[in-house]
């Protein structure tokens, strides 16, 4: 049985982005009050670390696997956008500043990620030979983790569930685990080879790697629809193109060549 919190069920009321929209999977999109809620918590004692919690794949960010197409899953990544502003008593604008910060933003991301393409290459070899990882994924604190839809969150182990009809991660319905060594047992995983990962990560400036179908795509930054980060492509893969989306439907809207098989990315 799923239980809604007394104050998830208020913020459902009272939330104009949710109460106001009619969209599809909007009952499934409901389930996700109470994460929402529960996430907030860390925050209140640390406010410090609210922007890293809204990166692509972190707790706070939200996929849409079963979107018609890139239109929709961006629709529903922003409304979501506007469902955590609310949770967390901001406006919508305060988040996406932490992307948007300015003229010199994007070219200081370009910049800092750029000059590292061999530790992005060293980093993505060992990524891949790890069969049983699709996704990783960092943000703060430092203990909490995302191994493909496995998230460690305040100590508790716990694997999202796609939603049937939209396939939303997180979805709002859970399957627990005993430990993230449990898990990770269970797809040939050592949390040492994790640590490792996850130490070269936080070291070079990154929140995520992730399978894509022409290589590793390796995530700088984002927040909703936005993000930015650099595609290493595999041997053989065809250079990407702005009008095609990535895996979870983001729209490139810069891709700008470093190398041969190395390419700087934002979408929006």
């Amino acid at each position: 049985m799923i239980r809604i919190s007394l104050v998830a069920l208020t913020f459902l009321v009272v939330c104009p982005v949710v109460a106001d929209n009619n969209f599809r999977g909007e009952s499934e999109y409901r389930l996700l009050i109470t994460h929402l809620m529960d996430t907030c918590e860390v925050v209140r004692a640390n406010p410090a670390i609210f922007p890293y919690r809204t990166f692509t794949f972190g707790p706070l960010g939200l996929e849409v696997r079963k979107a018609s197409n890139a239109t929709e899953a961006n629709e529903l990544r922003n409304l979501h956008l506007g469902a955590t502003a609310h949770a967390y008593r901001l406006q919508a604008e305060r988040i996406t500043d932490y992307f948007f910060c300015g003229p010199l933003c994007s070219p200081s991301r370009k910049a800092h990620l750029i000059r590292q393409p061999e530790r992005f290459r060293t980093l993505a070899q060992r990524f891949t030979e790890i069969d049983g990882l699709q996704l990783l994924s960092v943000w703060a604190p430092k203990d909490e983790v995302r191994v493909n839809d496995l998230f460690v969150l305040s100590g508790t182990a716990k694997e999202a569930i796609p939603s049937a009809e939209m396939g939303f991660v997180p979805s709002g319905v859970w399957k627990k685990w005993p430990s993230l060594t449990a898990y990770l047992d269970s797809i040939a995983v050592t949390e040492a080879q994790i640590d490792t990962l996850t130490a070269e990560m936080r070291d070079i400036g990154l929140s995520a790697l992730r399978r894509e179908k022409e290589g590793i795509r390796l995530v700088g930054v984002g927040v909703g629809d936005n993000e930015s980060g650099v595609l290493l492509l595999k041997a053989g893969a065809n250079r990407p193109k702005l009008s095609q989306p990535l895996a979870d439907l983001k729209q490139l809207s810069i891709l700008d060549r470093v190398a041969d098989d190395l390419y700087y990315y934002e979408t929006n």
